[in-house]
């Protein structure tokens, strides 16, 4: 996984500077937080860990976005079951000169989309692909929390992310490890 985050490290632009991470599940998006404060990276969040700061709606530096909280589940459903809102967060966030890493989970399991990986895969091509048009490429990162017994076969949705380009880790904190190892070399790449 690092060869491939090394890559697109390489790639990059200096002006992507920025990790966004897009999270289906709250837990996830709170250890994604602590593993850039531990780094001593600053990142925001509209659910805040310790040590973190709080998004205020604007997608600046580090933003951690629990897609799950209130704020985004109001009157629709929750990201776990209709992904569209993040899909169109991908899209956003990879047109953003800022970014260079979009980070995500993606669950699985009774009560989940029935092929969570399909629109997501879908988005993040096209988030790579704007970038890629603004001279960009795009480091991809997450991870896929279920089994192969799961009603959407694990497997399978990790080879629909993989076929776009997405590195996918073996548990979400080394999914936001290699974010946070972007993050450090891309500001070290600015001094």
């Amino acid at each position: 996984a690092i060869t491939a985050v090394e890559r697109r490290i390489a790639e990059m632009a200096p002006s992507q500077t920025a990790v966004r991470g897009l999270f289906t599940g709250g837990t996830f998006c709170y250890e994604a937080q602590l593993a850039f404060i531990a780094r001593g990276l600053a990142c925001r969040s509209n659910a805040p860990a310790a040590g973190a700061g709080s998004f205020d709606g604007r997608f600046d530096g580090h933003v951690f976005l629990d897609l799950g909280d209130d704020d985004y589940t109001r009157g629709r459903p929750h990201p776990m079951i209709d992904p569209t809102q993040r899909d169109a967060l991908v899209r956003a966030q990879g047109a953003d000169a800022q970014t260079a890493v979009i980070l995500f989970d993606v669950v699985l399991g009774f009560g989940s989309h029935d092929n969570p990986a399909q629109s997501l895969a879908l988005a993040l091509a096209d988030a790579q692909r704007d970038a890629s048009a603004q001279g960009r490429t795009l480091a991809l990162i997450g991870h896929v929390c279920g089994t192969d017994d799961d009603p959407q076969d694990k497997a399978s949705q990790m080879r629909q992310l993989q076929a776009v380009g997405a590195v996918i880790a073996g548990s979400n904190v080394e999914a936001a490890w290699l974010a946070a190892h972007v993050a450090a070399a891309q500001a070290a790449r600015r001094r």
